[in-house]
């Protein structure tokens, strides 16, 4: 490609839509920031629409809408080339659909399809149920962009239904972008998580989670009691505190503040060194695609236990489990195998720098976005 016409790709106008943005930690608010930092630090014309304009300064423009008028007559007249919506089942894509097809190219980044999980309980298959609609109206929804991006390219039944439908289809208008580890967890912290909270324990079981039923917190703490491990302490960091942290709270009773230990809100820097200070990632969640919280584990070297979920058996760093029991095995075997926490650790890090980073993932973007203007052009 001779310079002329990669300075005019380059001068090209991205839009990216996403619900949640930056400062806010959750996996797509990460995801778009990311996305949009390194294409305009390529050089293109970035613009990224959200639901809250993001309260420090970033060096491109973020504009926030506040309802789905709004959002669609921003849309129908941009002069963007190409346009990247953040998630299904969210208003980014479900406003848009209306008044596609748009003047550029329409990109749908799958965070995952929720129409087919199948939690337990009443409320779990009441859940179900009620997404029979959704699940049959997918596939016409997926006709209306004309690329998406997946995380993984695993056939997973719960979470994945979009990249089943693709391999089903034989559809060749997608890319398989994975997520990224946060770039300051590859290196050292100067915090000492455990003298700074007060945590004696020797060994820490560490999970990085809003606190939600879902996530199985419950099922942690629960099992985490009932193994009554010596010299162990399982700590507990999410977003914010809410009616569930309550329970737990509740459920840990005495042990509140000597062997469990609940946090919120905490910063980059204090997250880093509460991931350092662990031995062990332990998760129980129901469901996921492919955990930010898992990667950033990877970084540091810290080896995952985590529920046979999403993409998660892809990646390398850590073990699945299916039960209980299982987790109590293979919890045990980790805290006892010095040998096999660094080789995982080892293989986590390893595969960070390979492949799950956001430099590799900007990279990819910006393949993408050529390979997408060229071909229209």
């Amino acid at each position: 490609m001779n310079a002329n016409k990669l300075l005019t790709l380059l001068s090209k106008k991205i839009l990216i839509a996403a619900f949640g943005f930056y400062p806010e930690q959750h996996g797509v608010a990460q995801a778009a920031y990311r996305q949009a930092l390194a294409l305009h630090q390529l050089g293109y014309q970035v613009t990224v629409v959200t639901r809250t304009k993001a309260p420090i300064t970033v060096p491109f423009k973020v504009v926030a809408i506040d309802n789905k008028a709004e959002y669609q007559l921003l849309l129908k007249p941009s002069e963007a080339e190409v346009f990247f919506f953040h998630g299904w089942h969210n208003w980014v894509s479900d406003w848009a659909i209306p008044v596609l097809p748009l003047k550029g190219k329409t990109v749908l980044v799958s965070h995952g399809t929720n129409f087919n999980v199948r939690l337990s309980g009443l409320k779990g298959r009441l859940w179900w149920l009620q997404n029979r609609v959704a699940a049959a109206i997918f596939p016409w929804k997926m006709s209306k962009f004309d690329h998406f991006v997946f995380l993984s390219s695993k056939l997973e039944k719960q979470r994945m239904s979009d990249v089943i439908l693709a391999k089903k289809r034989g559809m060749t208008n997608y890319s398989i972008i994975p997520n990224g580890a946060r770039p300051a967890f590859l290196q050292e912290s100067s915090v000492d998580f455990c003298i700074e909270n007060q945590i004696t324990a020797s060994k820490i079981l560490l999970c990085v989670s809003n606190f939600q039923p879902a996530k199985g917190q419950g099922e942690l703490l629960s099992w985490f009691i009932e193994l009554g491990l010596t010299d162990t302490a399982l700590v507990l960091i999410g977003s914010e505190f809410n009616a569930f942290s309550e329970q737990l709270e509740k459920s840990a009773d005495k042990q509140l503040g000597k062997t469990v230990f609940l946090f919120e809100k905490l910063n980059e820097e204090e997250l880093h060194a509460a991931y350092r200070a662990a031995d062990v990632f332990v998760s129980a969640t129901h469901t996921e695609v492919q955990p930010l919280m898992l990667l950033d584990a990877m970084a540091v070297g810290l080896p995952f236990l985590c529920r046979d979920v999403g993409a998660v058996s892809e990646l390398e760093g850590g073990i699945c489990f299916s039960t209980q029991e299982g987790f109590k095995e293979k919890l045990e075997l980790l805290l006892k195998g010095s040998l096999l926490c660094e080789i995982l650790g080892k293989a986590g890090k390893k595969a960070v720098l390979e492949r799950y980073s956001w430099e590799k993932s900007a990279k990819q973007y910006h393949f993408l976005v050529q390979k997408i203007l060229s071909s229209y052009s």
